[in-house]
């Protein structure tokens, strides 16, 4: 099959099997016959003496031991599995190649590994494909044993110019993969949702070719895709080579300078064979024409003897005894027809004689040096790579590994998330939004569900971990650029399609994490007042499952959660307008599983309204209260109520003071209205030039935008 071998030993004509493993035809319906390669690399000098003969399983007949082979082919066309009791795996090579690495090892015996790769860089497969990363085929042929990743060759197409839908196109599957299979298991892994993106698949290959059409989504990123191909299906797999063989009757694992040595020691035993067998040849038979050229100069006197002997036996006793043949020369010379008594004839020998004489010296010269030997060896080779050599059909990238990363074909961009309080995600782009007045209806987020609000909103890039935690107080992680992006009016992603959430778990805080360095913190605040600092890079790694990040008292659910430094103030306010200003190192870190301490001495149905970190770089509250200077300098705590009031106070207002105390009026507010979030903002730079918008979403999921700057800053009393 020329898809299983690089270079097929046998040209078949019929039906023998295809690459979607259809069985081949019975034998009585098919023909063989030996490709002219066989014969020129295995069979030449075969009668030359140049191999032991064993009998066969009857003993009825002799047969080859093995064969006087040009080429290592061993190496051509690879190898898996030994008989019966032993693995190899061998890859299959480029014949070009091979026979150059074969003369560069003959002039250069101490060539190294690297130099050998100059001339035969890997395997060559007789499917084609893409073999991904050197550091594979470089320990293989070092060691005899590694791993060379191998991938189909795809290209990409547009089928729809007006809606710019792509499909992917696979030409070439990697080596012994079956096509039909994969086919078939790229449609099960859509159904099943694993490959996301891919809207139809068909096979159009036929005898022009392989064809198989992947249609892309509109909107998928078909990078994306084909990187989930390789990930999950057999568009990249692996060839693990174990080049065990045979060397003097012990299996032995090899690297690939030891097989071309053992090779060309073989090699080398041949020639020596072959000369030995051609120069025995050459010397019995110049023995019989030296013997013929005496008995023709003595024409007359030699017919004379052999008419007066009385039979053929005498008669050759009775030349032997004049001239001093041998017995085999005097039988040749009996043997001579009356033809070859001519005069040309007799030249004819004397030629002869001169040429043998000739070849003998040479072969006689060959058997003595071994540089001859070699350039035999490499000239016979490279005859063979003249006549049968075919360009290189697997293609090298130097890729690390063929570890396929997402990461690599998306940008690194700037994102917008919005999470609703039922629990879908949206993701969008920043550009969506623009700026609008203070008391205008503003613009609106999008659907939300019926009855939905929206909890949550944040700005983070594409490459980003999320960490999503759960009111059940535990954390999930997932790559950014997983969350589908969709415009406004989409209702967005339902989060349990993302992460493996429980039953009536729902998400309440999502951090975004470049990176999980040392020195941060997450601070965790829960609805009934329990407070906690973790270091963040105990969630540097998170398992599908979720893992626990606060341990809850019944009743109790984990709401906020932000990322923290040692230096920074912890703002904390209650529904009912009581504010809490601390810094964070005054928490100290505790492990994952733990309750937290008191945060707020909390009245009776009461509960937590916000949390927000102040960085130390824009903060300048001293530790002590100085005396009630009337300070409005920025940052001030703003200040939403629900009732769609607000205000901002000036965070030098409030004294630093311990957690779990009561804690200081920061809104007076009406009956029955509770505080619905408290915020820092201001930069200590700027007094008003301020950039900063606040987003505020309504119930019914109208958005409004306005400038900080244009919200009033008023006192910790007023309403």
């Amino acid at each position: 099959q020329d898809f299983s071998m690089r270079y097929p030993l046998v040209q078949g004509h019929g039906n023998f099997g295809s690459i979607d493993a259809d069985p081949p035809a019975a034998m009585r319906y098919t023909e063989c016959r030996l490709d002219p390669l066989t014969e020129a690399m295995f069979l030449t000098d075969l009668e030359l003496n140049t191999v032991d003969y064993v009998p066969n399983f009857d003993n009825s007949q002799k047969e080859p031991s093995l064969l006087p082979a040009r080429v290592p082919s061993l190496l051509l066309n690879g190898s898996s599995g030994i008989a019966v009791g032993m693995a190899t795996n061998i890859p299959p090579h480029n014949l070009g190649e091979l026979v150059d690495a074969l003369s560069a090892i003959i002039q250069n015996p101490d060539a190294t590994l690297q130099e050998l790769l100059e001339y035969m860089p890997g395997p060559d497969f007789p499917t084609g494909g893409i073999l991904m990363g050197n550091d594979g085929i470089l320990e293989a042929y070092r060691t005899g044993r590694g791993r060379i990743v191998m991938r189909g060759k795809t290209v990409m197409e547009t089928i729809d110019e007006k809606t710019k839908r792509t499909a992917i196109i696979i030409n070439e599957v990697p080596y012994q993969t079956n096509k039909s299979t994969l086919v078939q298991r790229i449609a099960e892994l859509v159904e099943d949702k694993v490959l996301e993106g891919i809207s139809d698949i068909r096979d159009e290959s036929d005898r022009a070719g392989m064809r198989v059409v992947i249609e892309v989504k509109r909107g998928a990123n078909p990078a994306i895709v084909l990187n989930n191909l390789y990930r999950h299906t057999a568009l990249q797999s692996s060839f693990s080579c174990n080049m065990v063989a045979i060397l003097d009757g012990h299996p032995k694992l090899m690297g690939l300078k030891e097989i071309l040595q053992a090779f060309l020691d073989f090699r080398c035993s041949v020639i020596e064979r072959r000369a030995k067998f051609k120069l025995s040849q050459a010397l019995e038979r110049k023995h019989i024409v030296e013997g013929i050229v005496i008995g023709l100069d003595n024409l007359d006197a030699v017919i004379q003897v052999i008419r007066e002997t009385s039979n053929h036996t005498v008669a050759k006793e009775a030349l032997a005894k004049e001239y001093g043949l041998s017995e085999k020369q005097a039988e040749a010379l009996l043997d001579i027809t009356l033809r070859k008594l001519t005069s040309l004839e007799r030249k004819k020998f004397i030629d002869e004689a001169n040429s043998l004489s000739e070849s003998i010296s040479k072969l006689n010269e060959l058997l003595s040096s071994k540089k001859l030997m070699f350039q035999l060896i490499e000239q016979e080779a490279a005859d063979l790579k003249s006549k049968f050599a075919t360009p290189r059909r697997s293609f090298l990238e130097d890729s690390a590994n063929g570890e396929v990363d997402d990461m690599d074909v998306i940008p690194n961009e700037e994102m917008l998330l919005i999470l609703s309080e039922k629990g879908y995600l949206k993701r969008m782009n920043p550009n969506t939004f623009n700026l609008q007045n203070r008391g205008t209806i503003g613009k609106s987020v999008g659907k939300m569900r019926t009855n939905d609000n929206m909890s949550d909103f944040i700005v983070c890039q594409t490459h980003d971990h999320v960490l999503y935690f759960s009111d059940k107080g535990i954390v999930y992680s997932e790559r950014a650029y997983k969350i589908p992006e969709c415009t406004r009016v989409a209702a967005g992603t339902p989060l349990v399609q993302l992460l493996n959430l429980s039953d009536g778990e729902r998400i309440t805080s999502i951090v975004p994490v470049n990176k999980f360095v040392e020195d941060q913190y997450l601070v965790m605040l829960t609805v009934n007042g329990y407070i906690k600092k973790v270091p963040l890079n105990a969630f540097a790694s998170i398992r599908s499952t979720g893992i626990i990040s606060m341990r809850l008292v019944p009743g109790d659910e984990l709401k906020w959660v932000r990322l923290c430094r040692d230096d920074d103030l912890v703002a904390l306010a209650s529904q009912s307008g009581m504010v809490i200003v601390n810094t964070c190192n005054r928490l100290r870190p505790h492990g994952r599983t733990t309750r937290g301490m008191g945060a707020m001495r909390l009245k009776e149905d009461d509960k937590m309204a916000a949390m927000d970190i102040i960085p130390s770089t824009t903060h300048t509250m001293p530790g002590k209260t100085v005396s009630r200077v009337r300070d409005l300098s920025p940052p001030w705590l703003l200040f939403i109520a629900e009732n769609g009031y607000g205000k901002r106070v000036p965070l030098n207002a409030f004294r630093q003071s311990s957690f779990n105390r009561v804690g200081l009026r920061g809104y007076k507010l009406p009956e029955d209205c509770r505080l619905a979030a408290v915020f820092v903002v201001g930069e200590p730079t700027d007094d008003d030039a301020s950039e900063e918008q606040v987003v505020l979403v309504s119930h019914g999921g109208t958005v409004n935008r306005i400038k900080v700057k244009d919200i009033s800053i008023q006192g910790r009393g007023a309403k």
